[in-house]
């Protein structure tokens, strides 16, 4: 990557970073961390910074040393972080959260807990939450937090940015939806029972047939094969008795 691209990528990465994480719906963890996959997703949405890899962000820590953060393994990390996140903030009427498909009924099942993050971004407008949400999923369900009144019954919420709001979990009760979409079985179509064939006996070549010299209808052609067939049997025993000497 050329030097002044590199720079601009520094800036851009500090700004978000430092100033404004919420704008590009990210949140950083207690120690200033942020996974390196959720930095990649922000920055692919912005305009000219679509092919930006893990090896652009090697080279731009290699070619810098005077940046404020410092990359890991599986997260970019501020050099001094800011502390806890405060989570005595009160936190506007409603929020809203993008949320997976195949999890949607789970959450109503069960609320919002984190996944592998320590807390659950909730946004002040629905297209932050959608933005967030179809980093993850490209039609995530949009849901609508009862924010107010969750916090009134106790739960704590933190302040993220200007357009985040941070739970460590929120129950069901303070959530709302589109309803659950029942999958829609075929009906069992009942096919009446037929009558089983009757077997036939099927000759060993098909196609061909066989003669019974017994049923002939010509009396005398039935005749004349009996008395061929005695014939056959005298001359047969007349060679025996030659062959034996008798």
């Amino acid at each position: 990557m050329k030097k002044y691209r590199l720079q601009e990528l520094g800036k851009i990465i500090e700004y978000i970073l430092l100033y404004r994480p919420d704008e590009f719906g990210l949140f950083l963890d207690d120690d200033g961390s942020l996974p390196i996959k959720e930095l990649m997703w922000a920055l692919h949405e912005e305009e000219g910074w679509k092919h930006i890899r893990l090896g652009d962000l090697k080279e731009l820590i290699f070619s810098q040393s005077e940046l404020d953060f410092i990359l890991g393994e599986n997260s970019i990390k501020l050099k001094e972080p800011r502390g806890e996140i405060n989570s005595s903030t009160v936190p506007p009427r409603l929020l809203f959260y993008g949320a997976k498909r195949k999890a949607y009924p789970v959450i109503l099942k069960h609320g919002l807990k984190p996944a592998g993050r320590p807390y659950v971004p909730l946004a002040t407008t629905e297209e932050i939450a959608l933005r967030i949400g179809r980093r993850r999923d490209p039609k995530p369900i949009l849901l609508t937090i009862h924010a107010a009144q969750a916090h009134d019954e106790g739960h704590a919420f933190s302040l993220g940015g200007e357009f985040l709001y941070l739970v460590k979990t929120l129950p069901p009760s303070f959530l709302s939806g589109p309803p659950l979409r029942e999958s829609a079985k075929p009906a069992k179509v009942l096919r009446p029972k037929l009558p089983k064939p009757r077997k036939v006996d099927t000759p060993e070549m098909t196609g061909s047939f066989f003669l019974d010299p017994a049923k002939d209808p010509d009396p005398m052609r039935r005749e004349r094969r009996k008395k061929d067939k005695e014939r056959k049997l005298q001359r047969s025993r007349e060679r025996r008795l030659k062959r034996t000497g008798r």
